[in-house]
């Protein structure tokens, strides 16, 4: 059999994630798209080339389906050191949890933005990251990924979710937010698998350890139960404009209240909910477990971050006791059927998916010896399928990201050995050692991509 063009065919464990393929030994590139999978001899019988061998495991690339990438890369520019290693890039933006994301008098130019992300994506992709779903890309941070794509320079695809604050004075209310959306001349999922519209970013509540997510039952014994961002009727309204007009929704919902509240309203959007990707969008505190039967049914992807409970276990245990042990309800949400998307949060909260998965598998928080509650833990490959499979429904790519097999993008990172096989305590500390995004490698340990 002739050559395929511009094939690359490699020796090497395979976690795919694909179920009807679980591993395999080789698999091939052609381009930018994965053209065989399975033993040495198929591979080489497909491609006709013999697979070169690599040392370590492969997995597909890594898809965070919650990061502020450009928040995080101006915060980088502030912050850390040019020529930082990983390690430290991540201790400094443990260090500066609470400063602004931009030290600038100024704020950031279009250079200033396309130069931070040139500099931020490699830390990424050496954590295995090869596609993110930006939660709240403003205006100029949308400009700022358009402009790092007609440079070249942006090497992690793109899901950028339009953020119109419903409040301020560009958008004071939702009728400005309908028609700033009218206007625009495009919807969710407009783009290419590099950059892409996502759904419209809305918030029903606010901060759990401010106190301010929306409760079935009150914080203390004072009767509040949290902060209402959005009155209901007004939220249906927006949620069935957008769905009858190409838009999908992604609403920040941390309290049971309001994420019954926004399940709600989205069962009465019909296909949209799928078609159009919305999400449930942190819904980790007392979620009923009637809202998570119904938010799985009508097809909503729960967009969950476990650094978020990493970073605020303590301190919810302290608030609400007992009632914040099953914070983060990870395995509720997948016994129910429902799409888990894993993503970070980042840069506020810490953003290394090999922690992050640690966490969902132990239920360890900061500050505490104890674990929350093991009847939420899950596996890590359970752990990496959201990271994988899950998140590449958020990110609109679903069978074709987040899996090795054939026909799928030739997204993948080599990493030392299989995440699944060890202590999950080392997981921590496995090394990524290649990442290739769309079949070219974009970083390599100890050299220059």
């Amino acid at each position: 059999m002739s050559t395929l063009p511009e094939t690359r065919a490699y020796g090497v464990p395979v976690l795919t994630m694909d179920p009807a393929q679980p591993r395999a030994e080789a698999f091939a590139v052609a381009g930018d798209t994965i053209v065989a999978v399975g033993s040495i001899e198929h591979v080489r019988e497909v491609t006709g080339i013999d697979p070169v061998a690599l040392d370590g495991v492969v997995l597909p690339g890594l898809i965070d389906a919650h990061l502020h990438m450009e928040r995080g890369a101006l915060k980088m520019l502030s912050y850390v050191r040019e020529g930082a290693s990983l390690d430290e890039l991540l201790r400094r933006m443990d260090e500066t949890f609470d400063d602004e994301d931009w030290a600038g008098v100024e704020p950031p130019t279009l250079a200033q933005r396309v130069d931070a992300l040139r500099r931020f994506q490699p830390y990424l992709h050496e954590m295995g990251i090869t596609s993110a779903v930006d939660p709240a890309a403003t205006p100029d941070e949308l400009a700022g990924y358009q402009e790092a794509v007609r440079q070249g320079a942006l090497t992690v695809r793109t899901v950028a979710m339009p953020y119109l604050e419903i409040g301020s004075a560009e958008t004071p209310d939702v009728d400005a937010v309908i028609a700033r959306l009218a206007g625009v001349g495009a919807s969710t999922r407009f783009g290419d698998d590099l950059l892409r519209l996502g759904p419209i970013k809305v918030y029903a509540d606010g901060e759990a350890l401010k106190g301010q997510a929306l409760l079935e039952q009150p914080w203390d014994e004072s009767g509040y139960t949290g902060l209402s961002r959005l009155d209901e009727a007004e939220f249906d309204r927006l949620v069935q404009w957008c769905a009858a007009n190409g838009w999908g929704v992604g609403t920040h919902a941390v309290g049971g209240a309001a994420i019954g509240m926004v399940t709600r309203a989205y069962a009465r959007a019909g296909d949209a909910v799928r078609e159009r990707g919305f999400q449930l969008i942190h819904a980790y505190l007392e979620p009923s477990p009637e809202t998570i039967a119904l938010a799985a049914e009508i097809g909503v992807i729960a967009s969950l971050q476990p650094s978020i409970i990493w970073h605020n276990g303590s301190g919810l245990r302290a608030k609400l006791g007992d009632r914040a042990e099953r914070s983060n309800p990870v395995r509720s949400w997948l016994d129910a059927g429902a799409t888990v998307a894993f993503g970070s949060d980042g840069p506020f909260f810490a953003f290394d998916p090999r922690h992050l998965m640690w966490q969902a598998v132990t239920r360890k928080v900061a500050g505490e010896s104890e674990p929350l509650s093991l009847d939420e833990a899950i596996t890590i490959e359970e752990a990496l399928h959201a990271y994988t499979v899950g998140a590449a429904v958020a990110a609109f790519a679903e069978g074709r990201r987040g899996v090795i097999r054939v026909g799928a993008a030739a997204d993948w990172a080599l990493w030392e050995s299989d995440p699944t096989t060890g202590e999950i305590d080392a997981l921590r500390t496995l090394r990524v050692l290649r990442t290739d995004v769309a079949g070219r490698t974009v970083y390599a340990r100890g050299t220059s991509a």
